[in-house]
């Protein structure tokens, strides 16, 4: 599964760390939060560009992840490496209201932008 996770399986495991910590609780509402609705292409890269850049803000890092290749089941390892950077964040105490009011303030301006560190170096570890 892992090595190759379907988009639901995220949207589970991302849905799952949000009622188990509260983590990103906000940045999801509607079709948003349920993962059969979510059915085209350009919602899967939004949905997890929400997730990706919350993530982001709410540790300080830039994650090297590309939301086109893990729609498409590619570089499993970069998923694998955000997975475990998002039960970091949710597990240490981030300040996770702040950064969904950062990505949604971005959500409504337009559409949440890509990850700025496509090809950038892996973030470092939390503390």
């Amino acid at each position: 599964m892992l090595q190759k996770p379907p988009f639901r399986f995220l949207h589970d495991i991302i849905s799952e760390v949000t009622k188990a910590t509260g983590f990103a609780d906000g940045l999801y509402e509607g079709d948003e939060t349920q993962s059969a609705k979510i059915k085209d292409k350009d919602s899967k890269l939004n949905y997890l560009n929400k997730a990706i850049k919350c993530v982001e803000f709410a540790t300080g890092s830039t994650i090297q992840i590309r939301p086109g290749k893990v729609v498409a089941g590619l570089e499993p390892e970069n998923t694998n490496a955000f997975l475990q950077l998002l039960a970091q964040a949710a597990t240490s105490g981030c300040d996770s209201p702040s950064a969904v009011q950062r990505v949604l303030a971005m959500s409504a301006a337009s559409e949440v932008p890509p990850p700025a560190a496509a090809t950038a170096a892996p973030a470092p570890p939390l503390p």
